[in-house]
């Protein structure tokens, strides 16, 4: 990813004292977009809101696919009379934001959140799903020729625009068809869509202790994974990981989204080294196949890795899967 590409959006860094009521003991946030489970497309704004139970100021920097860009801090915090009039205590400088430009990441599903911090209290991770859409395969889009565009297949929130002419800076253009959506959280038509993209089978994952539900004991761990998805549908995939409390008892490919492990969620068991060590890998005799629905989960961001150990068995080392470069 680029820095180029984040903005600061310039809203006020000031902070002032203020008393809380006891109803509030940790930090509350709320990200507000992107949406859980939304598309996204171009520059658009990563916003939402925080404060501290403690009073103690609120530092807030982004994430992409499960990590945490220290490099990117979201200024905080801005006046949010709605915050305050919704969580009675609550301080009024809450609001987060900043600016990002997705065509800066490789399209399909990615990860997208913040991380809140504040001296005394438990972090807070939040990441949402969401399904990055690049217009011409290109980081930055310089013409949207719509000249010979036809508009079809009306939704109630969205229309297909056939035969749109699109090229980045220097490139040739690139005839491509969008889906336009109004969504409702950034009140304005966004790009859901785009025909002739590159074919989604190489896939990525950052594991760590982080996107872990419930929080595991220890967040030392860190891992790389990476899954192709086959034209039959069937997977091949592979992790490493490091830095666990103990040996690993178990992995595998689960099915929730960023923040969510429901039960008995497991698609695909992993095979472990021998006494529980890296790397893990995706049975080959005969090589697990998803399912329509599983294909669909993976393609929106709502597969992940997960690592077990005795002192965590329900998880140490999570990643979401995500589009590969």
């Amino acid at each position: 990813m680029k820095q180029r590409w984040y903005r600061w959006v310039p809203i006020s860094a000031a902070f002032f004292a203020f008393s809380l009521t006891s109803a509030y003991a940790e930090i509350t946030a709320k990200l507000e977009t992107p949406a859980a489970g939304s598309s996204a497309s171009g520059i658009a704004l990563v916003r939402g809101w925080a404060f501290a139970g403690n009073a103690s100021p609120v530092t807030v920097t982004l994430r992409v696919d499960g990590v945490t860009l220290s490099s990117f801090p979201i200024e905080c915090c801005s006046a949010r009379q709605d915050v305050q009039n919704s969580n009675p205590g609550a301080p009024l400088e809450t609001g987060f934001g900043a600016t990002v430009n997705y065509g800066d990441i490789s399209a399909g599903p990615h990860v997208i959140g913040v991380e809140v911090s504040a001296t005394g209290e438990t972090t807070k991770v939040i990441d949402f799903a969401v399904v990055v859409v690049r217009p011409g395969n290109v980081p930055l889009v310089s013409t949207f020729d719509l000249t010979n565009a036809i508009c079809s297949n009306p939704q109630p929130d969205s229309i297909l625009i056939n035969n749109v002419s699109v090229s980045g800076s220097g490139g040739s253009p690139t005839v491509t068809n969008v889906r336009a959506q109004y969504q409702t959280e950034v009140q304005a038509l966004v790009i859901t869509e785009a025909s002739g993209g590159p074919a989604l089978t190489n896939f990525k994952s950052n594991l760590n202790g982080s996107q872990e539900v419930p929080t595991p004991t220890s967040l030392n761990c860190t891992g790389t994974g990476t899954l192709t998805l086959n034209a039959d549908n069937s997977i091949t995939c592979s992790l490493t990981f490091s830095n666990l409390t103990g040996p690993a008892v178990a992995a595998h490919i689960h099915v929730a989204p960023p923040g969510e492990a429901p039960p008995n969620n497991i698609i695909v068991p992993l095979n472990l080294g021998a006494g529980g060590t890296s790397p893990a890998t995706c049975p080959t005799t005969p090589p697990p196949t998803l399912t329509a629905d599983q294909v669909t989960a993976l393609r929106q961001g709502n597969l992940y890795f997960n690592v077990h150990t005795a002192a965590n068995s329900n998880g140490e080392c999570r990643g979401q899967i995500v589009a590969g470069p």
